[in-house]
């Protein structure tokens, strides 16, 4: 079984909800900064498969930790 990751005291939960809210600022800072709409588009939509990736990683961390 792995040991669960502490990174700067942060785990679980909240490290997912920090994760989230820095994929927020920064698809707040695309939408506002890139003028050009499949420019904008296209960084929403790689981020939002990292949001979608890092999301999928927590489930199967929490199913390993359950077993």
């Amino acid at each position: 079984m792995a040991e669960p990751v502490e990174v700067a005291g942060i785990s679980g939960t909240k490290k997912l909800l920090v994760a989230f809210a820095i994929y927020a600022v920064l698809a707040a800072l695309a939408w506002t900064t890139l003028s050009e709409p499949k420019f904008r588009y296209a960084t929403l939509a790689i981020l939002a498969l990292f949001a979608l990736r890092t999301w999928s990683w927590s489930r199967k961390q929490e199913r390993e930790d359950r077993d």
